[in-house]
């Protein structure tokens, strides 16, 4: 299809929606979860709630096939709402210590959810197992294992656990084993700096990034598996070990070590997810903005659009002009507060104040922090909307 058949059916299906408004197409999302499925070989695979954020969505991608095992969600509180819902099984990705986490994770045990929460130090499943004192519930753990590469001129990856060798991961494992409530069931070890680069549209960084990915990934399978080995062998019973995200599902489901993989931008398929070699998907999710003003003949404005996603500040953050394709932020201006001005060469005629630009969102979790709901589209057709995370009155989800 065309971008303007496209363009049309998406304002056909939006035509009575207040904008600025955030969408899905089912379709597109449709043709990724079997993408995810292909991609992952045989490997079971977590939902990444954080890239999701939307009840009713992560229930209809779990639905679509047997091996959406369960979840791996951003806090314990959040892992407490979503079995409220009616889920279950929750990887909490992030360590944590606060009275509320802990509270919230000891109630998700005496509901008998299985919830595992994330450790990279004795401190972090020492207060686990203080909140869950005088009970007779497990604190089940999986250890934090950082897969980024230090070759010591340079750090390639991002800056998460400490425990990095098998030595050390060994070390806190024996220091949990004093703690008679905590039982370590697995380890996590997610290559962050190849699953979250990509392999193009980097400019001069591109012939780089890639030699360091293939570099990294020379190493990262050894070491996870080394590592997976030692606690075996020290008598721990590893009932799974999670590892890579939507840019590296191939590649993490080819390590015999991994027993699961984790997905969750795949099914939106933000901008970033363009510059990717080794996977590829549909754009799937994206928001309107209305065109307010035309400035110039190739210049049109639109109203609000200032959606710029979390990390390193740079223009790569910023959203992404989706339909007509040949749109672009103004270099000086970006995407604004109040508005957006957008150029466009050779504009076709359709386009005027009054009519909608398309965007989509740099990464995918952010879109619906965002926007209350998501509108579904199916070809040209509204037919309803979902609400996000964004509609709850917690700022933790």
């Amino acid at each position: 299809m065309s971008w303007e058949n496209t363009y049309l059916t998406y304002s056909a299906a939006l035509r009575e929606v207040p904008r600025p408004t955030a969408f899905v197409d089912l379709e597109a999302l449709e043709e990724n979860i079997q993408k995810v499925l292909k991609y992952s070989g045989d490997r079971p695979i977590r939902l990444a709630t954080k890239s999701i954020r939307c009840l009713p969505l992560l229930k209809d991608i779990q639905a679509a096939s047997s091996r959406f095992i369960g979840f791996m969600t951003f806090s314990a509180r959040e892992s407490l709402y979503l079995s409220q819902q009616g889920l279950n099984d929750f990887l909490i990705g992030y360590p944590f210590m606060q009275a509320a986490e802990v509270k919230a994770y000891v109630e998700l045990r005496q509901q008998g959810k299985r919830a595992i929460a994330m450790v990279d130090s004795f401190e972090q499943a020492e207060a686990i197992s203080y909140g869950l004192r005088g009970t007779k519930m497990e604190g089940l753990v999986c250890l934090d294992v950082d897969a980024s590469s230090d070759w010591g001129w340079l750090y390639f990856g991002v800056r998460r656990s400490p425990l990095r060798w098998e030595e050390g991961v060994l070390a806190l494992a024996q220091s949990l084993r004093r703690l008679e409530n905590i039982r370590i069931v697995g380890v996590m070890a997610y290559e962050a700096q190849i699953a979250g680069l990509p392999d193009q549209g980097l400019g001069l960084k591109t012939p780089l990034v890639r030699f360091l990915k293939r570099r990294s990934w020379q190493e990262v399978p050894k070491r996870r598996q080394a590592i997976v080995a030692a606690l075996r062998d020290a008598g721990f019973a590893l009932e799974f070990v999670n590892g890579g995200g939507t840019g590296s599902l191939p590649l993490t489901a080819s390590d015999p070590s991994v027993t699961e993989v984790t997905a969750g931008s795949a099914f939106f398929a933000p901008a970033l997810f363009d510059g990717y070699t080794g996977v590829q998907f549909r754009p799937a999710a994206g928001f309107s903005l209305e065109i307010t003003r035309r400035p110039a003949e190739n210049i049109f404005t639109c109203h609000g659009g200032g959606y710029v996603a979390s990390g390193a500040a740079g223009p790569e953050k910023l959203p992404r002009p989706w339909l007509p394709p040949t749109a672009r932020l103004l270099p000086h201006e970006g995407a604004g507060e109040v508005q957006t001005p957008v150029h466009i060469p050779n504009p076709p005629a359709f386009l005027r104040p009054g009519e909608p630009l398309y965007f989509r969102h740099a990464k995918a979790g952010e879109l619906c922090q965002r926007f209350p709901l998501l509108h579904l589209i199916r070809q040209d057709k509204l037919i309803g909307f979902y609400s996000t995370y964004a509609t709850l009155p917690h700022a933790w989800v």
